[in-house]
């Protein structure tokens, strides 16, 4: 059974420079991460899953971190 890791932030929106804070948990798989995220932007709640390549030089926190960052301001164009 593999353990999952919790990790909160605030993201600051791309385009509009609003602030989120998101809840996201994410285990390790190999070389890949995959993650779950919870996040609130008015006036409801959104799930996002992902799975990103772990990369040297970073933490797997921070790997996870900005492929949520990127899917966010993907999506909240």
């Amino acid at each position: 059974m593999n353990k999952l890791t919790t990790v909160d932030f605030k993201h600051t929106m791309l385009f509009s420079g609003r602030v989120i804070k998101v809840c996201a948990d994410f285990d390790v798989s190999g070389e890949f991460l995959s993650w779950n995220a919870t996040f609130y932007v008015a006036p409801e709640f959104f799930e996002m899953t992902g799975c990103v390549q772990r990369t040297r030089g970073e933490t797997d926190s921070q790997t996870v971190v900005l492929s949520i960052g990127q899917a966010l301001n993907a999506r909240f164009r």
